[in-house]
């Protein structure tokens, strides 16, 4: 049936060996979906099903796409452990993988792995699909099959691949789990810098290399350079303060350094400077 997710079997990996061998060496695709709508791959008297071929797209692991997409985004000149991005990247990040999970992204189906034979999150690249005879191969798939979607959520894979106008509506996560397993994708994705900070970082980093060439930083060593970088607030009341004792004038230091301490404790002043 449409949406069927395929194990690689011995049958089905012989199969793509022989007629689609790129997809068979491509250990990234770590299973394959049937894209076929149900009513064609019904058996007829005769024993074969109304579509002449079966429709399939390779399935491959949330992480490999999520870090295809963070290869869009520009990182950070710095050599780490993970790709090093500011906050606005994590903002369009997060915007992607809500489409993603929530199945409003072209060009892929999410499937999560809880209570199912999937071992981690996968996602199925539509516009990679491949063909196979059916009446060649339709018992190896019907053999290999491991996941079923329920009648709604083929309903919206029919709606992805075909590309109709009107929109299939399935049931949403739920905003406090979508925000949580947003949140911990992208925290294992890459290293999340506040946009301010990414120069300072990036000077480090020269400095860096300089004495460790070729070696990557931490994210122990990019947490303590980001530790020593002065806060928004900070810069401003520093020129804040430069201002004002410019205006007053050396005779009037206390009462500049009473206006510098009270900008320093405005509650206003400090939510702007978040």
């Amino acid at each position: 049936m449409q949406g069927d997710v395929l194990d690689r079997t011995p049958e089905i990996n012989a199969l793509l060996n022989e007629v689609h061998p790129h997809f068979y060496r491509d250990q990234k695709n770590c299973f394959f979906m049937v894209l076929t709508q149900s009513c064609d791959l019904v058996r007829r008297a005769e024993g074969l099903c109304k579509a002449p071929y079966i429709t399939l797209a390779p399935v491959r692991s949330l992480d490999l796409v999520v870090e295809r997409h963070l290869t869009q985004i520009p990182v950070a000149k710095v050599n780490a452990e993970l790709p090093v991005l500011g906050t606005k990247a994590k903002s369009k990040a997060s915007e992607f993988l809500q489409r993603l999970f929530n199945n409003n992204e072209s060009g892929y189906f999410f499937l999560d792995s809880e209570d199912t034979q999937l071992n981690y999150d996968c996602v199925a690249f539509l516009n990679l699909s491949i063909a196979i005879k059916s009446d060649l191969h339709l018992e190896k798939c019907l053999k290999a099959k491991i996941l079923q979607l329920d009648a709604t959520f083929q309903a919206k894979l029919g709606w992805l691949v075909g590309q109709m106008y009107s929109r299939v509506g399935t049931l949403d996560w739920d905003p406090t789990e979508l925000k949580r397993k947003v949140s911990t994708v992208l925290q294992e994705a890459a290293i999340w810098v506040d946009d301010s900070k990414v120069p300072s970082l990036e000077d480090a980093f020269r400095a860096f290399t300089q004495e460790n060439p070729d070696s990557r930083m931490t994210q122990a060593e990019i947490a303590r350079v980001i530790a020593k970088v002065p806060k928004k607030k900070q810069l401003v009341l520093k020129e804040a303060a430069r201002v004002i004792e410019e205006v007053l004038g050396p005779e009037h230091a206390s009462l500049a350094e009473k206006v510098r301490r009270r900008l320093e404790g405005d509650a206003g002043l400090a939510t702007l400077l978040q």
